[in-house]
């Protein structure tokens, strides 16, 4: 994983698109979600991994161009999360206590 985010991040590199102030990126997450929920809903997996994949370069080069660290962002979503109790509703999703 970490060999492919450094390729992600020298494509933005090789392309001055690093230094951006990453609102494009952004537009860019909200039409990549809407082609994630798409394959969803037409239970079409080849494009739900395109789109899972797509997301995840938009999201790294987000991060460059805001001067995060991606792998910083997930550990720190994670620490929120791992204790965390709760239960899932009858839409599916995790509600915590």
């Amino acid at each position: 994983m970490e060999q492919l985010i450094k390729k992600t991040e020298q494509w933005f590199i090789d392309r001055n698109l690093h230094t951006l102030d990453g609102s494009g990126q952004l537009r860019k997450l909200n039409e990549e979600v809407g082609e994630l929920i798409q394959a969803y809903k037409d239970k079409d997996r080849t494009e739900e991994i395109d789109a899972v994949g797509d997301i995840m370069v938009v999201l790294i080069g987000y991060c460059m161009q805001r001067g995060l660290y991606i792998n910083d962002c997930l550990a720190s979503a994670y620490n929120e999360i791992k204790d965390r109790k709760g239960k899932v509703n009858e839409q599916g999703v995790f509600v915590k206590e």
